[in-house]
């Protein structure tokens, strides 16, 4: 199987975590599953910055389009373009016509996003899907009618913990699902998936219109969807966001605390599942499962991460804890099963494993990799509709804050 050409569009920080895990996809003696041709970003450092790291010796077979021993084998760094224009009208990059990788900030998603698609070419892209429902919705149409697919890179699901602890839901090791605690923190002394600019700030992070909102619509979706994948989809939303760090100088929130009241399980698939699943279903007598959702982000204050779970999912007959020791590279993180066998606590992970959130990268890219492979058009949907939701699940909570009352998801889906 010859690699999959790819032009990656956007060469910021998080860029060099999917570079990292595209080096480490599963590859035969031969070939592996993608070959980069291309970088596309205004800033010749950022683009260098990825360059470099392409050409190093853990990542040159992404250059290369097959694995080589050899180590005076010419590394051909990708080509560099300024901008999508330029690189869909360049006839070399036309003749190998590959899917592109969009990483930009939230409120280019849709205008670079529909560029690619208009030429034919398949597009992931980093989540949100789109800031606003409008945009959401205009992805939606676009991609149901373009010769392109159109795939959203959620990692949060391939998240070692968060799908082991979706499996163990399933099989009932806790029993009935009856509480669902999250709690997204990070710290931006040591976060290295945004973390600080040159200048200590977060660039068009803080800025309300570029970002469509704070810390909500950015890393906290990676929580939101594995909450909607233990719980099942969100019916409204509750709660209250505010402006709490001043050092950040965010237009939008630090700082939200919600309830999200999930639907009734009635037997019939939602947008996250392919089943009914008895775990979540609640007596008739009880109502409906409630989840809390909180996010924080501050500025360099240190945060307790040994102490804080990240996910803590409380069952008729025990618990399960998503902790981690903080959103970095090195950082470690774990899942713990309590039960009537191991009432104090067991590990289901070694302790001294890292990586942690970030392992998750490989997961989802195997997956663009098997949807490409096979294009499979359903599935690259089902990618699209799951970002939607979330995103209407950030607005809810939104309109929430501002209007002090439980806000229907359903208005803000496409």
């Amino acid at each position: 199987m010859s690699p999959r050409p790819l032009a990656i569009i956007g060469c910021g920080q998080i860029v060099t975590h999917h570079c990292t895990a595209l080096a480490a996809l599963p590859r035969d003696r031969s070939t592996c599953a993608f070959r980069i041709v291309a970088l596309c970003d205004p800033s010749p450092d950022r683009r260098r910055a990825i360059s470099e790291q392409l050409q190093q010796p853990s990542s040159s077979h992404l250059l290369h389009g097959k694995v080589t021993d050899d180590e005076s084998a010419t590394v051909r760094p990708p080509a560099e373009f300024t901008c999508l224009e330029d690189l869909l009208a360049d006839p070399d990059i036309a003749k190998v016509k590959p899917a592109v990788f969009v990483s930009v900030p939230h409120d280019l998603h849709v205008r670079l996003a529909t560029q690619a698609l208009d030429a034919g070419l398949d597009v992931v892209m980093e989540k949100p899907l789109a800031p606003t429902i409008e945009g959401c919705r205009s992805l939606l149409d676009i991609a149901d009618k373009s010769r392109g697919m159109l795939i959203i890179s959620e990692q949060s699901p391939y998240w070692q913990e968060v799908a082991k602890a979706r499996s163990l839901l399933e099989e009932g090791a806790i029993g009935t699902l009856i509480s669902a605690a999250s709690y997204y923190y990070e710290s931006m002394r040591d976060n290295v998936t945004s973390g600080l600019d040159a200048a200590g700030g977060l660039g068009w992070r803080t800025s309300l219109k570029r970002a469509g909102g704070g810390v909500v619509v950015d890393g906290g979706l990676h929580w939101i969807r594995p909450l909607r994948e233990f719980c099942g989809d969100v019916e409204e939303v509750v709660g209250v966001c505010r402006n709490a760090e001043a050092g950040l100088g965010m237009e939008g929130e630090t700082l939200a605390h919600a309830l999200l009241r999930m639907k009734r399980d009635d037997n019939t698939a939602g947008t996250c599942g392919n089943d009914s699943y008895g775990f979540r279903a609640q007596p008739p007598e009880s109502g409906q499962l409630i989840a809390t959702f909180s996010a924080n982000m501050m500025h360099t204050a240190p945060m307790a991460h040994d102490v804080c779970p990240y996910f803590r999912l409380t069952g008729t007959k025990g618990e399960l804890v998503i902790y981690g020791t903080g959103l970095n590279a090195n950082g470690g993180g774990g899942l713990k099963l309590y039960n009537e066998d191991s009432p104090t606590g067991i590990d289901l992970f070694p302790k001294d494993r890292q990586g942690g959130f970030f392992l998750g990268f490989r997961g989802i890219w195997d997956v663009v990799s098997d949807i490409l492979r096979t294009d499979d058009r359903a599935r690259a949907r089902d990618t699209v509709r799951n970002a939607a939701a979330d995103v209407g699940v950030a607005l809810a909570l939104y309109k929430s804050s501002n209007s002090g009352r439980w806000e229907p998801c359903e208005q803000f889906l496409p």
